[in-house]
């Protein structure tokens, strides 16, 4: 049975990403004719002209987006905070369409913006206590045993379409094994600190 994983959705999406997004689809990143090739690659943020740098920001964005919404087994967040209506609609989308496990770990925070949204829908979600400060900013996915189709999406997450990140910055893509394994084993060192799983406030009620 054939199924398409982010990897072949990188290459076959051209027609759906422009600019700098477009510009990694043109490097050979995956040749699904070949076979696997490893992913190493920076969206840079960020210009002098205000029209570009909020199109680099939405390009860049879309990019994180599509690669999201192409993963066929899990994707494991880390952030400090998630305020992303965008990505939060990709994740709960890949969750109920794809049976896709989701894990999210989040900093401790008065704004849980999302959080019951996501709770609502089956996603899991740990909230990391205020005196051990969660900075990391990083999803992983497909990140399994063997990491052969797994990727790292690292740094500048928490952004939508109509609040881009125009900030002269970065978020790294690599499938380069030894770092997806390192943050996984960091992913998963952070979700075990935390025993409860956040539940939707409904359920919270009904178990008083």
């Amino acid at each position: 049975m054939f199924t398409l994983n982010w990897e072949l959705a990188f290459c076959l999406g051209k027609a759906f990403l422009s600019g700098l997004a477009q510009t990694i689809l043109k490097t050979s990143l995956f040749n699904y004719e070949s076979g696997y090739k490893e992913i190493n690659e920076i969206l840079l943020y960020g210009s002098e002209n205000k029209a570009h740098m909020e199109e680099i920001g939405l390009n860049n964005l879309l990019c994180i987006y599509y690669m999201i919404l192409h993963a066929n087994k899990t994707v494991d967040v880390c952030v400090p905070s998630f305020e992303s209506d965008t990505l939060a609609n990709c994740l709960i989308k890949v969750h109920q369409n794809g049976n896709v496990k989701i894990r999210i770990v989040i900093h401790n925070s008065d704004d849980f913006h999302n959080l019951h949204f996501f709770s609502q829908n089956g996603i899991e979600v740990k909230i990391i206590k205020p005196f051990v400060r969660l900075e990391h900013e990083f999803l992983l996915i497909d990140a399994s045993e063997k990491f052969k189709h797994a990727v790292a999406v690292i740094g500048s997450l928490d952004y939508n379409t109509w609040r881009v990140n125009c900030n002269r910055d970065a978020t790294v893509l690599t499938s380069e094994s030894t770092v997806v394994k390192a943050l996984q084993r960091e992913f998963n060192r952070v979700w075990d600190s935390v025993s409860d799983i956040r539940k939707p406030k409904n359920d919270i009620e009904k178990n008083k």
